[in-house]
């Protein structure tokens, strides 16, 4: 990740730009450990310069434990104020140093009730990256994996996802069957626009009634 890291600043700056000032945020690194970064001694920022400076320290070093950074991340979400949570993953998908496997990532995923959004920084030479890795994490969640292709500019994308976080619709219903609060349960929206053609709708494929706080790194589906 070394020649991607000035990227990475660039996309955490932008997306902060991007965003409403009342948001909350927070920086991840990973490398052989994971850290969360406290800003001001605070869990979260809503300063740009303090998010980007953040990253600029980070060190491309050692290993890559990015599945239990994952997994750090969507713990530190339940500490936010808004319902409405997302994780932002900037990498090239690989992993050699997590204790966590993928499955259970997955399935931490799955049960949380945060999108999942990537920025996959792929290099032609680089075997040890797994993009379809972290698509398959937004897919699941919701969200969207972004692939810039090289010598585009990742600020761009990361005002993409701002504003596809501000432009979405909440949907709820409450179900019947409440006996398996862990069990991973269907979604499938349908929209009809009578008049204005055919339109795509993209949601979270599964939810679990688990509480937010019941986070537990359990094996989950296979990934495929």
């Amino acid at each position: 990740m070394a020649p991607k890291l000035a990227d990475v600043a660039a996309a955490v700056l932008s997306f902060a730009d991007s965003s409403n000032p009342d948001d909350e945020m927070f920086v991840v690194d990973f490398n052989d450990d994971v850290s969360i970064e406290l800003m001001a001694g605070q869990p979260f920022s809503n300063d740009p310069v303090e998010l980007s400076e953040a990253v600029s320290a980070v060190s491309a070093r050692g290993r890559t434990a990015l599945y239990d950074a994952v997994s750090d991340g969507l713990k530190h979400l339940l500490y936010g104020r808004w319902p409405k949570k997302a994780l932002i993953i900037v990498s090239d998908g690989g992993d050699n140093a997590s204790h966590l496997s993928f499955p259970q990532v997955l399935a931490l995923a799955r049960q949380s009730q945060a999108l999942i959004y990537a920025i996959v920084l792929s290099s032609p030479d680089d075997i040890d990256e797994n993009p379809g890795l972290l698509r398959r994490l937004c897919k699941d969640t919701g969200g969207r994996a972004y692939s810039p292709a090289v010598g585009d500019s990742v600020v761009s994308v990361s005002k993409d996802i701002a504003r596809d976080l501000r432009e979405q619709y909440t949907l709820g219903y409450t179900p019947q069957n409440t006996e398996d609060l862990h069990a991973f349960r269907k979604i499938e929206v349908k929209v009809t626009t009578s008049g204005h053609g055919k339109v795509r709708v993209r949601t979270r494929e599964a939810y679990s009634l688990a509480a937010p706080g019941q986070l537990a790194a359990q094996p989950g589906p296979s990934a495929k």
